[in-house]
């Protein structure tokens, strides 16, 4: 290692001895033990009192100590990746926000009671429930949904004083069941609709709807299946009567 006057307190100070280089016709301060240069002479003749050589000292890499391997086990290795790695933040995800808070539609109908009318907030609460009941699978593809929507608003406008609040704290269960009895009525009600329409088609002759068309053909076969087992059952054939005995 080099002597300078930052590491001057840990090495001890080399022993410097000069060389001419012919080359540049000038003189060369040189460690003998690193054969580094330390300085070259600008002015002609030798540097006084340092020792004169005639051949230059060999310039010598010196190679750093090795490193001794040192055992690490996992947990250090964890330990120290912990350390390091910043905590994420915490990012709460936005808590879920129902459209109907069970206790608002109650506070809601305490107040229509003591009124005895329904208030503008109930009555869009109301519309809100029938508006997210008509989107359920079982009733969304209906071309009619508005008209069973506004059947069940109206049916709750009906009976939205039958409420109890004494017996139950519950009225959003209460209403949903009178809007899905008001939805299952309505669809009863088309469907007779729509029997007799097809029932008078037929009678003039004329080709009635799809669904009329397989309900019919599945009645059809279940009669003849049935016409064909009461045939082929030995039990359903009329009994013989007995001979009389002789004597």
């Amino acid at each position: 290692m080099p002597y300078n006057k930052k590491n001057r307190g840990s090495v001890e100070k080399p022993e410097v001895v000069q060389w001419y280089n012919k080359a540049t016709d000038r003189y060369e301060k040189i460690e003998r033990g690193s054969g580094v240069v330390i300085s070259e002479k600008v002015t002609p003749g030798p540097y006084k009192n340092f020792e004169l050589v005639k051949r230059r000292p060999r310039r010598r890499t010196i190679k750093p100590a090795p490193q001794k391997s040192v055992n690490v086990t996992r947990k250090q290795i964890t330990a120290a990746v912990k350390k390091v790695k910043k905590k994420k933040p915490v990012v709460k995800k936005p808590r879920k926000v129902n459209y109907l808070n069970n206790k608002d539609l109650l506070k809601e109908v305490l107040l229509s009671k003591e009124q005895e009318k329904m208030t503008d907030k109930l009555a869009h609460m109301l519309t809100m429930l029938c508006a997210r009941y008509g989107r359920r699978g079982n009733f969304a593809n209906y071309t009619y949904n508005e008209d069973m929507q506004a059947y069940a608003m109206m049916m709750l406008v009906r009976t939205w004083k039958s409420f109890n609040p004494e017996k139950s704290n519950n009225p959003f269960a209460f209403f949903t069941q009178c809007v899905k009895n008001s939805f299952i009525q309505f669809l009863n009600s088309e469907k007779r609709h729509r029997t007799l329409r097809d029932e008078l088609m037929v009678n003039q002759g004329l080709n009635p709807s799809y669904t009329y068309q397989l309900e019919h053909e599945s009645k059809t076969e279940e009669k003849r299946l049935e016409l064909h087992e009461n045939k082929t059952n030995p039990l359903n054939e009329p009994k013989k009567p007995k001979d009389d005995l002789v004597e």
